[in-house]
């Protein structure tokens, strides 16, 4: 049986300030990405709701928000060394996000009402998961993809 770890785990958080510009300034907005440490890709029973880590969101925007997310590598986990790519679903906070595969932002999250309140915000949970066949047969080693979260003050 091999061992497959992720331990390169590349996740940067994009932020989304608004000007504070006149007294009317757009809402503030502000999403923060903390990816877990690692876990073992299952190449017999897969990963199925794997823990991956937690969004916080914080906006004062009264009409609501929208968080996208974007896979720098196309939905998949990519090998370190060897050109080898696991896909995974990803799932914000219990809603599976549509495909990663095109490498654009998609929509994670809405809100059409302020559900963070302010200056608390909330936090999250970023889950996904693995099939077994996309894992059999692929090498052992490290595998690693890189999200980019943005908040949208509607």
């Amino acid at each position: 049986m091999r061992n497959y770890h992720l331990l390169n785990w590349l996740i940067p958080a994009a932020m989304g300030l608004s000007g504070l510009f006149p007294a009317a300034a757009l809402a503030l907005g502000i999403v923060d990405y903390t990816a877990s440490a690692s876990f073992t890709l299952n190449p017999s029973a897969g990963n199925p709701n794997q823990d991956f880590g937690t969004v916080h969101i914080q906006s004062d925007s009264a009409t609501g928000w929208v968080l996208f997310v974007r896979s720098t590598k196309g939905g998949s986990l990519s090998h370190g060394t060897h050109p080898s790519a696991i896909p995974y679903s990803l799932i914000v906070d219990g809603l599976q996000v549509s495909s990663l595969a095109g490498g654009d932002d998609v929509i994670a999250l809405t809100a059409s009402t302020l559900t963070c309140p302010p200056p608390i915000g909330c936090t999250l949970p970023v889950r996904a998961t693995t099939l077994p066949s996309d894992i059999a047969g692929k090498p052992a080693g490290s595998y690693s993809d890189a999200l980019v979260f943005t908040l949208i003050n509607q």
